[in-house]
C-alpha cells in the first residue's frame, strides 16, 4: 500500500516539535515538513505566497496546518495573514483532506470557575482576536468542506506541551501521545467536517471531549498537579 504524503506546517513550532516524533514513526505516512524557518529536512517557504503553496502541496494527500500566529496577545494587524489569509491559502490548495489547528480561544468566554464542561456543539465564543482568527479559520473550513466535498477537521488545541508548564493548565493540558493520537485521528476520521476539543483526560478538564473521531485520550495531568507552579498565566483569557 502506497503511503500517505502528509504535509505539517508550521514544522519548527512547538506543537509540531512535539508531534513530529509520533507522526513520522508511524507506518502509512509520508511526513513533509514545511515552516517559514530552517527546520532539518524541511522545505523554507512563505504559505502567504500562491507559488509556494502551489509547489509544496504538489502530491500531497493531507495537511496538518500548524502555522500560525500563536500569541492571544497580538493585534489584529499581527493576526490577519498567518491566521486567516494563510488558512484561506490552504484550504485552497486542492488538497482533500486538512486538518486545521484551532484553538480552545475559540470557546473562551465559556471558561470560568463553577461552570458547566465546554461543549463542542456551542456557539463559537472567542475570548480575543486571536480566538476570533481561529473561530473564522473553523467557519472556513466548514464552508471548504461544503462547498468542495474536502474533509475538514479543527482541534481547539489546549495547553500543548510535554508536561502541563503550570496549575492553570491542569486543565486544558494536551500531551504528547495524545497529541499524536488526535491528529492521526483526525486524519483518518469518515467525516466531513468536525470539530474536536484538544485536550488530554484531564481530572481537572472543562471540556466536554464528546468527538465524532474516536478519539480518546490516556494522558492525565492530575499526574503532575504537585509538582506545577501554581500561578493563573495558562488557558484562554477570561
Amino acid at each position: 500500500m502506497a503511503r500517505r504524503r502528509v504535509l505539517l506546517t508550521g514544522a519548527a513550532g512547538g506543537v509540531a516539535r512535539l508531534l513530529r516524533p509520533g507522526l513520522t514513526d508511524l507506518d502509512g505516512y509520508e511526513v513533509v515538513l514545511t515552516d517559514r524557518v530552517d527546520v532539518p529536512g524541511g522545505v523554507v517557504g512563505d504559505l502567504a505566497d500562491p507559488e509556494f503553496v502551489a509547489t509544496v502541496t504538489k502530491g500531497i494527500d493531507a495537511i496538518v496546518h500548524l502555522a500560525a500566529n500563536p500569541d492571544p496577545a497580538s493585534s489584529w494587524d499581527q493576526l490577519r495573514v498567518p491566521n486567516v489569509e494563510v488558512v484561506a491559502a490552504v484550504l485552497g490548495s486542492g488538497v482533500s483532506r486538512i486538518v486545521l489547528a484551532s484553538s480552545a480561544h475559540v470557546m473562551g468566554q465559556y471558561v470560568g470557575a463553577d461552570r458547566p464542561l465546554v461543549d463542542p456543539d456551542w456557539p463559537v465564543a472567542p475570548c480575543c482576536a486571536y480566538g476570533a482568527t481561529k473561530a473564522f479559520a473553523e467557519a472556513m473550513g466548514r464552508a471548504h468542506a461544503y462547498r468542495t466535498g474536502a474533509r475538514v477537521v479543527a482541534l481547539r488545541l489546549g495547553a500543548t506541551t510535554a508536561e502541563p508548564p503550570a496549575s492553570s493548565a491542569l486543565s486544558s493540558w494536551l500531551g504528547p501521545a495524545d497529541l499524536c493520537q488526535l491528529v492521526v485521528r483526525a486524519l483518518e476520521a469518515d467525516v466531513s467536517y468536525a470539530v474536536c476539543a484538544g485536550v488530554s483526560a484531564n481530572t481537572r478538564t472543562t471540556w466536554d471531549l464528546r468527538n465524532p473521531l474516536g478519539y480518546r485520550p490516556v494522558l492525565d495531568s492530575e499526574d503532575y498537579a504537585a509538582s506545577v507552579p501554581v500561578d493563573d498565566g495558562w488557558g484562554p483569557c477570561t
